[in-house]
């Protein structure tokens, strides 16, 4: 392939992108990859968090979606993408959330349920998914298994795409130990061993188009240079649900009315416990056991493993109180709730960065509510003897049980609660004409020909559980069409 050509551009290197090439490649075509961030060398992984964020986070950790708070949405920048700085959790699709997300937008004729789980079969073996064992659920995830059996709750280890997982707790600063299954690590190198082009710190600006069809891709590389590369057969957007939409919206793409709306996200916050015993957070699986037992309700329960820089958040206090405070850090445990929002969003372009707006809704935060209740009931059941809200307006600290009824008067004003947000959904969402979407069920854009966008964007609904399962999925069964 010569440098400025190929028969498809992907652009984006993540969970979609990297799927997408890699069945491209199998099928025989050139296949170029672009990617704005890095590429991830062993000198970029396990530096810690503010150099995670600094060399390998977007925004270098700083993007934020602006409305009644300021919530971080971190994603990673890199060959790669996220799947380089993530948890490693990996969701087999449930029904349930299948046929909310997709099967009551009218897509199961078009992106069939037995479909994807087909796909998630090959995932599932190519990424060596499995639950975490025993051994790596550390003190923070053994504490939370505790806690959901004397409280009756649905819950399990994790399931993750790791080989012989060390334990280091530092999945979020890139694998120091190469073990997790993410992009950098499989599909895109199998990609480029069949002749597949990577090409990290290059950032698309714009789809070119000609006679109503995606023609090339361009941008400036990391080095300030511009480029541009043509596509023979057609483009293929997987950039995120915060990239693809602003990618559209400077190349005069698809309907206004849908570019960049209907975001959707799961947002979060957690909860801190200290015990008796030491905890020592920092060994195990970063996330390595989760409660489901309030899925249909709308939010689910994580373990969450942090470092000292981190976890300092969800302690209280200033001064010589949080001193304090943090001396209890080796016997602290932190867990999340992660909660499937009904609030909607919008994404647009704000020179090279993105502006997201987007607001929980009342009903949300009564959800939330909900949740850091439970997540202190959850405490208290595995032994805490002081747990951390982490809520403005509400108690520092509970010493009992019986003191969780105060939390009844949390207040739901996003700007009382420390949130962020992740698993990004719909910016780009599919629909049967563009009055409905900015593509069809099979990927390919309304208002341009060869171009396909194959990423969360697409989502047509907030889908509950954690996606990266889904997108890959999702993006391979479109990839198998359009190749």
């Amino acid at each position: 392939m010569s440098g400025d050509i190929a028969d498809f551009v992907v652009v984006g290197s993540g969970a979609a992108g990297a799927t997408a090439a890699l069945v491209l490649a199998e099928a025989g075509h050139e296949v170029a990859v672009v990617e704005e961030g890095p590429a991830v060398g062993d000198r970029d992984r396990g530096l810690g968090s503010s150099e995670a964020f600094l060399r390998l986070f977007r925004d270098q950790g700083t993007q934020v979606a602006m409305g009644r708070s300021v919530i971080p949405i971190l994603q990673g920048r890199c060959l790669g993408g996220t799947t380089v700085v993530n948890g490693a959790i990996v969701w087999r699709l449930p029904e349930d959330a299948y046929e909310r997300c997709f099967g009551v937008a009218g897509a199961r004729e078009h992106v069939p349920y037995r479909a994807l789980l087909e796909k998630m079969d090959r995932i599932e073996r190519d990424l060596s998914i499995a639950p975490a064992p025993d051994r790596l659920l550390g003190g923070n995830g053994t504490l939370m298994k505790v806690g959901a059996e004397r409280l009756g709750w649905a819950a399990h280890a994790i399931r993750r795409n790791v080989v012989d997982c060390r334990g280091s707790g530092r999945c979020l600063e890139a694998c120091p130990t190469r073990r997790k299954r993410s992009m950098e690590t499989t599909y895109l190198p199998r990609a480029a061993s069949l002749g597949a082009r990577l090409l990290p710190g290059h950032e698309v600006h714009q789809i070119e188009t000609s006679a109503g069809a995606a023609v090339a891709v361009s941008g400036r590389t990391s080095t300030g240079a511009p480029f541009r590369i043509a596509a023979r057969r057609g483009v293929v957007l997987a950039a995120s649900a915060i990239q693809s939409p602003c990618i559209l919206a400077r190349s005069g793409i698809g309907p206004r009315e849908h570019v960049g709306a209907h975001f959707h996200a799961h947002p979060g916050t957690a909860v801190s416990g200290i015990y008796r015993d030491p905890v020592r957070i920092w060994e195990g699986a970063t996330q390595s056991y989760e409660v489901d037992e309030f899925r249909p309700q709308g939010f689910k329960i994580e373990v969450v493993g942090l470092p000292v820089e981190l976890a300092g958040v969800r302690m209280p206090g200033r001064g010589e109180d949080f001193q304090r405070a943090m001396r209890d850090y080796g016997h602290m445990a932190v867990w999340g709730v992660q909660v499937r929002a009904e609030a909607q969003g919008t994404v647009s372009p704000l020179g090279r960065r993105a502006h997201i707006r987007y607001t929980p809704t009342r009903a949300d935060m009564v959800t939330f509510r909900e949740g850091v209740k439970r997540l202190c009931e959850l405490h208290f059941a595995a032994g805490a003897v002081r747990v951390y809200p982490g809520v403005h307006g509400g108690p520092d600290a509970l010493t009992s049980p019986d003191e969780i009824e105060r939390l009844d008067k949390l207040p739901l004003d996003p700007r009382d609660w420390s949130l962020i947000a992740s698993h990004l959904f719909g910016t780009c969402r599919m629909g049967a004409s563009d009055r409905d979407g900015v593509v069809g069920w099979d990927g390919a854009a309304h208002h341009a020909r060869r171009l396909w966008v194959l990423d969360a964007s697409v989502f047509p609904g907030n889908l509950g559980v954690n996606p990266q399962h889904t997108i890959m999925a999702l993006a391979m069964h479109l990839a198998e069409r359009i190749a």
